[in-house]
This record gives C-alpha cells, sequence and structure tokens, in this order.
C-alpha cells in the first residue's frame, strides 16, 4: 500500500547519521477519495501491497550532486522497512542497508553499523505514515480528518487537493489528478533530526503509472525538499508479498 517513494527517508538518515471543518463538505471529499481508490485499481488489489519488494534506481541529491544509485526497499505495513542500496559517492562504492523495525531502526553502511536514537525512528516512520496515507485505503478510516485544499495544478494538470489530519501525525497534502483521479503529488514537513530538528517541506511527484498485480502505481517518483531536488527514483520492478521473512527486518 505505497507510492513508492519507500527508502527516500532512509536516504536523508544516511546523509545525515487545521481546522477540522470541511470546506466543500466530508461527502465531496471522500468521493475524491473513492475515485482515486477506483483509479489504483480497487481496495482489494491495493492492499495487497500492504508488504512489497521493489527494485529500482535513480539518483540522490543529499550530497548536492546527483549520486547515481541501485537499490532494492522492502516493506511491511507502516512500521517496518528495509532498504539496500549500492551508491557511488566520490568515487567510492558504498553499500547501505537502513533497517526500521517498530520502535528499532539501524543504518549500515559498509561495514560500520549505527543504531538509530529515539528521534530518527519516529521520523523515518512518519515518512512511512505518509507513504500509507497515499494508498487512501486507510483514509476509510473516520479517524482521519479531510480539508479541502482546493483547485490547483500539477506538472500543468489540474489536480484538485486534500489536506490529511490524524492525531499524532503530520498532516499530509494529497492532490489528485483531476481526469484519472489518480495521487500525483504528496506534501507534508520532514525534518533534519542531526541539523537540531531543521523543518522543510518535502513534496513528491508521481508519474509513470503501471498495474502490478491488478494495482495501477507510479514508477518514477520525484522528490523535492524546500524546492530543491533531493530523489529522482525508477522503479520498474514492483510485487506484492504474502508473507516475508521476519529476519529482513532485524539488526544487520
Amino acid at each position: 500500500m505505497k507510492k513508492l517513494a519507500f527508502g527516500i527517508g532512509a536516504l536523508g538518515a544516511f546523509v545525515v547519521l487545521v481546522n477540522p471543518s470541511l470546506s466543500g463538505g466530508d461527502k465531496d471529499l471522500r468521493a475524491i477519495i473513492d475515485k482515486g481508490i477506483k483509479a489504483q485499481g480497487g481496495a482489494a488489489n491495493i492492499a495487497k501491497f500492504e508488504s512489497s519488494t521493489a527494485k529500482g534506481s535513480g539518483k540522490f541529491y543529499g550530497f548536492g550532486e546527483g549520486v547515481p544509485y541501485a537499490g532494492e526497499f522492502i516493506h511491511q505495513g507502516h512500521d517496518k522497512m528495509r532498504v539496500q542500496m549500492d551508491l557511488n559517492v566520490m568515487g567510492k562504492d558504498i553499500k547501505v542497508i537502513v533497517i526500521v523495525n517498530g520502535d528499532k531502526g539501524w543504518i549500515k553502511a559498509d561495514t560500520m553499523l549505527m543504531e538509530m536514537s529515539a528521534e530518527e525512528v519516529a521520523e523515518e516512520k512518519e515518512g512511512l505514515y505518509a507513504e500509507w496515507v497515499t494508498a487512501l485505503v486507510p483514509l476509510e478510516d473516520k479517524a482521519y480528518t479531510l480539508a479541502a485544499l482546493g483547485e490547483t495544478k500539477v506538472e500543468e494538470k489540474a489536480a484538485v487537493g486534500i489536506r490529511v489530519s490524524k492525531k499524532g501525525h503530520r498532516d499530509v497534502n494529497l492532490y489528485f489528478d483531476k481526469a484519472s483521479g489518480l495521487v500525483v503529488k504528496c506534501e507534508h514537513m520532514v525534518k533534519d533530526v542531526k541539523a537540531g530538528g531543521k523543518e522543510m517541506t518535502q513534496e513528491s511527484y508521481f508519474s509513470d503509472f503501471k498495474e502490478f498485480a491488478g494495482a495501477k502505481l507510479p514508477t518514477k517518483v520525484v522528490v523535492k525538499r524546500d524546492g530543491s531536488p533531493f530523489i529522482d527514483a525508477v522503479t520498474p520492478e514492483i510485487r506484492p508479498e504474502k508473507q516475508l521473512d521476519r529476519s529482513l527486518f532485524e539488526k544487520p
């Protein structure tokens, strides 16, 4: 149940080792959500990806210049993930593993292993939560509050925005393509824990949707932080997993 940007927060970790009233009406906003779920292939097909694996490549801009990477991304629900990436930084090949398992997390760069602080784990999980929200199916739960953001344009195409709020989490803004109903942009705040909790606006743009096991998912994700490039990701291989080995989320 992801938008395939999982691992984005993990790369960041590696670098830095409303009002509840519903403008437009709750019924109208939930109609947009329902259209989005249908556009993605329906709730049953989306649910297949609650646990999944994906392989892809792209560029990471956390060091300034874009650094090419190739990797595998594994997640289970919205509190477990494993990211394995191969990067070349200043001519040196580096293998990075980032794991989040509930309230624990680790980052391994080649032979160096670091345990995440509680604040770092919480930040990673907040990113996983934002990805969880983009699946839309969770929003059928009345614990989520919706607010209209109005009409806008995303990549020059007409879109409509909805703010998603839930107690204990930061707000997530979702933008739906008016023609297709698909979520084409997600916006939320992120924190750089290693930089004293500096806050940034993260915008993720989704495109090149393809069908996998009945679900329509984006194979291209472009991420910006405060307007600057952060990730360009292409993920041509995505598959749902019925059961993942528990050891994948253990200390590497």
